[in-house]
């Protein structure tokens, strides 16, 4: 299992990929799978798996994973 600091640290970097994708999208190949939500999706569900019992945490997981939902269907 991963640590807190380490599960923190990762949230953060999705969440700045997603913002980032949330502006870009349009402009960008879905054929690199960084630039594919559901790679996102991936990673954050292996997250959730994998997170201790935080309140904190698991809000900011489960509001990425509804970030990435709207990408992926293009709804905002």
């Amino acid at each position: 299992m991963r640590s807190y600091h380490e599960l923190e640290l990762e949230l953060l970097h999705i969440k700045a990929v997603v913002s980032l994708l949330e502006r870009t999208q349009p402009y960008l190949s879905l054929r690199t799978p960084v630039a594919n939500p559901a790679y996102w999706k991936a990673r954050l569900r292996a997250i959730v798996d994998d997170l201790p019992r935080d309140a904190a945490l698991e809000k900011q997981a489960f509001d990425l994973l509804a970030r990435v939902h709207q990408l992926r269907t293009g709804k905002s």
